[in-house]
């Protein structure tokens, strides 16, 4: 029977480890214990909790301009210290941690989508979502980020990336301008 085991083994892989930010869900429950003391969350940049997942911590995806991120990594370097580095999904993911408090932030930046910066953290610390809430980075807008593409692409009959594309882009494009 064990060598029936070994022979199906070889032939179908575990299962993957689900991931978010290039960290398991076990991972990040051990940085991310301590329980959240502030759930208000801003408007922007998108955020959501993960306590629902048993993650004391926040998730929060937004675009940014090109030119933005030398600053978002500037701050991220102000209020954190880094710890380590890995790779995801051939992307650096980097773990910052305050010498202060002992919050976290793990973060990647990636340039693959469109014309802009997709900026992709975990973090415990609210203090710095609602600096980044306050700094209202500047977002590309749509005729840049979607350079090539027709303009009925931006907001039409898109059904599965709609909501994404209205949260990520077109809210924060005219939310910036108000």
């Amino acid at each position: 029977m064990s060598l029936i085991k070994k022979l199906i083994s070889l032939v179908k892989p575990e299962p993957r480890q689900e991931q978010i930010t290039g960290y398991s869900k076990q991972e990040l429950k051990s940085l991310f214990a301590r329980p959240l003391a502030q759930t208000d969350l801003p408007v922007q940049p998108p955020t959501t909790s993960l306590e629902s997942a048993d993650i004391c911590a926040f998730f929060s995806q937004f675009l940014i301009d090109p030119k933005d991120l030398v600053e978002f990594e500037s701050l991220v370097e102000f209020h954190f210290r880094k710890n380590t580095e890995r790779t995801f999904n051939d992307l650096p993911v980097f773990e910052y941690e305050s010498a202060l408090s002992g919050d976290r932030l793990i973060f990647f930046a990636s340039t693959r989508e469109f014309n802009s910066v997709t900026i992709r953290l975990i973090t415990n610390n609210f203090d710095f979502l609602t600096m980044l809430s306050r700094k209202k980075f500047a977002v590309p807008p749509p005729w840049i980020a979607f350079e090539g593409y027709e303009p009925s692409w931006w907001g039409g009959e898109h059904a599965r990336c709609s909501r994404i594309l209205r949260q990520q882009l077109l809210f924060q494009f005219f939310h910036s301008i108000e």
